[in-house]
C-alpha cells in the first residue's frame, strides 16, 4: 500500500514504526475487513494471540479517527 494513500494515523504508526527500527506494522483495520460481520467473527478470536506476540504496541488514543493522526 503506498504511504502516501494511507489515512494520516496509520501514517503516523508507520512512522513511528521505523523511527524504532521496526520492519513490520500489523494494523487491524487493515488486515481485517471492518464492515464485514462474518470477517469478525471469524478474526476477532485470533486478534489476542497475534498481539500477545508483538514487541511493541502502537495505540493511538489521541486520534477521533484515522484521518486525524497522532503526531
Amino acid at each position: 500500500i503506498p504511504f502516501v494513500s494511507l489515512p494520516k494515523t496509520f501514517q503516523d504508526a508507520a512512522i513511528v514504526t521505523r523511527e524504532l527500527g521496526y520492519q513490520y506494522l500489523w494494523i487491524d483495520a487493515l488486515c481485517i475487513l471492518q464492515d464485514d460481520l462474518q470477517e469478525w467473527l471469524r478474526e476477532a478470536p485470533t486478534m489476542s494471540s497475534i498481539n500477545s506476540k508483538s514487541t511493541c504496541t502502537i495505540a493511538a488514543h489521541s486520534a477521533k479517527d484515522d484521518s486525524e493522526g497522532f503526531l
